[in-house]
């Protein structure tokens, strides 16, 4: 149960990320034609939620690549502790609380 949770706050927070990102224009971001899915020249919610989803999910399997060292699809906490120190301990601190 407590994984399902972390899971889920981890994608809430990777879109509310990506949401915020965009719209403060941060490199890298869509431009706005990406984001008008159905190109009628304006955004709407469900176009930007959508694209903010899309660019959380394809963050999060970039991430868990790295952490997964085996390639074998799984993170051990052992991996996820590895992933820890290469990073001088930066992140996931929080989790460790």
């Amino acid at each position: 149960m407590t994984k399902g949770w972390i899971t889920a706050g981890l994608v809430a927070m990777l879109a509310l990320s990506a949401g915020v990102a965009v719209a403060q224009g941060h490199r890298g971001g869509p431009d706005f034609a990406t984001m008008d899915r159905d190109g009628d020249g304006a955004v709407t919610l469900a176009e930007f939620t959508a694209y903010a989803q899309d660019h959380a999910a394809n963050r999060a399997e970039r991430m868990f690549s790295r952490v997964d060292a085996d390639g074998d699809g799984m993170v051990t906490q052992a991996e996820i502790a590895a992933a820890r120190e290469m990073h001088g301990g930066r992140h996931g601190k929080q989790a460790r609380d």
